[in-house]
């Protein structure tokens, strides 16, 4: 079932239960309201009775039609639905109200004896046709004897009511919930195209191979913007990958082309009648080249690696000792170069030592290769705010301003260093070890003034 379908299924539940909920409290409460009402005239009437008949003096025998002209006048235009009655110890009704005409209110025995001992009793009882009567039901003390005062008044304009009230939420409530299905599909529908345009999206991605598709997402800032948003963020990464990908073949096929181009040609040489020194030439030249095709494979191996996660981050070591490595191999790679050591404070990272001493040995000879042969070369190791800081400083040849944004990508090397030994591949893997240990690297570089590289990683407490 579609996900619309299932929200606007979940949303007329949800409402349904709500308006059932509040239709049952609504009905509850107007009944018991409109109840107490009916109670409420009913003591009042019989505090009227009570307080008209306690009264009544007579000298001789009791006379039932003179009580009769002291009941309080009620009738279907000044109480409707009103009645009063008087009953004797034996159960007979001796006066009633002229508007109950030839009927008579309900007798419940129960309500009798309750009177006759002293006590004031209420209940709702069945009259005829299958009417309603709330009677209550009270001892009147008249000269030398007990009656019982019964007061009841008709529930049928209460059962109309409560009646009507059921037909009118029951109808409301439906209407209610067709109208809020309707709506909530139709809000759901509009709520989720975005949705649909995304899968759409991704359908016509998978189908042609287009990354360059986005959805373009212009709504409001909610959920489902902020998901268009990074659906297309992650196919615009997937894009750079992909172009990442296929430069790295390309590029690796051109430096793996040269040394075999190389090897090739020195092979075929080979096979000619050649003297000692010629093939010794030979034999020297494809040797080189094979070093240097295995040093290239090492490095894309490493980057692999690096790149996919397999650096171990576990291990508590001393940052201060594995800069005193690099410096160490500045010192015997740099010749005729000054290397100094600066500010160099004891501090602890996490990480994997070798890939560490493999970051900062790539650095420092880059600082190498590309300064001058009487030029200076500067480590340092301090903290900043919580962050072990390494800075490798030269005075070499320095960086365009154009090349800084891509002296990280795998293979690159600069036009105007060519003449340099190398094959671009060092500060790339410097830099995804760097990542790998959640820090970052900078570079600041004026051209034939010198290069600085900052790299921060955090420190382990």
């Amino acid at each position: 079932m579609p996900i619309r379908w299932r929200l606007t299924l979940w949303f007329t539940f949800v409402l349904s239960g709500i308006l059932v909920l509040s239709g049952l409290v609504t009905h509850t409460l107007l009944q018991n309201y409109l109840s107490k009402e009916i109670d409420d005239s009913l003591n009042v009437y019989s505090a009227r009775v009570h307080g008209t008949l306690n009264q009544y003096e007579a000298p001789g025998p009791l006379d039932y039609s003179g009580i009769h002209s002291k009941l309080p006048a009620v009738s279907e235009f000044s109480s409707p639905g009103i009645y009063i009655q008087l009953i004797d110890k034996d159960g007979n009704i001796v006066v009633k109200s002229k508007n109950l005409g030839e009927q008579e209110l309900p007798l419940d025995p129960s309500l009798i004896l309750m009177s006759l001992a002293g006590q004031v009793g209420m209940k709702t009882l069945a009259a005829g046709d299958g009417a309603t009567v709330r009677v209550m039901a009270s001892p009147l003390y008249l000269q030398d004897r007990t009656l019982v005062l019964e007061v009841g008044q008709s529930l049928q304009t209460l059962e109309i009511t409560m009646n009507r009230v059921r037909w009118a939420l029951t109808g409301g409530v439906l209407a209610a919930l067709v109208l809020s299905s309707l709506l909530g599909y139709v809000v759901v529908r509009k709520t989720l195209a975005p949705v649909q345009q995304i899968t759409r999206t991704a359908r016509g991605i998978e189908e042609s191979s287009d990354l360059g598709r986005k959805v373009n997402y212009h709504g409001p800032g909610d959920e489902v913007k902020e998901l268009a948003t990074t659906f297309d963020r992650m196919i615009e990464r997937l894009d750079l990958a992909f172009q990442s990908q296929k430069q790295f073949i390309a590029d690796a096929s051109h430096e793996l082309r040269t040394p075999l181009t190389v090897i090739k040609g020195n092979l075929d040489l080979m096979k000619r009648n050649l003297g000692e020194g010629d093939r010794n030439e030979c034999v020297q030249a494809i040797r080189t080249e094979t070093e240097r095709m295995t040093r290239i494979v090492d490095d894309l191996l490493v980057l692999a690696e690096v790149e996919g996660g397999q650096v171990r981050r576990q291990e508590q070591l001393s940052f201060d000792e594995v800069l005193m490595d690099g410096l160490t191999r500045a010192q015997q790679l740099a010749g005729n170069r000054k290397v100094v050591l600066g500010r160099h404070d004891a501090l602890s990272v996490k990480g994997d030592v070798h890939r560490l001493k493999q970051m900062v040995g790539n650095l420092v000879d880059n600082a190498v290769k590309y300064n001058s042969e009487n030029g200076d070369i500067k480590l340092e190791l301090t903290k900043e705010q919580n962050k072990a800081v390494v800075k490798i400083i030269d005075t070499g040849v320095g960086i365009d301003k154009e090349d800084l944004k891509t002296i990280f990508d795998r293979f690159y090397r600069s036009d105007s260093n060519k003449n340099i030994k190398g094959h671009g591949l060092g500060l790339a893997i410097a830099n995804s070890i760097i990542k790998a240990h959640n820090g970052k690297i900078e570079v600041l570089s004026t051209k034939a003034i010198g290069t600085t590289f900052i790299v921060t990683l955090p420190i382990s407490s």
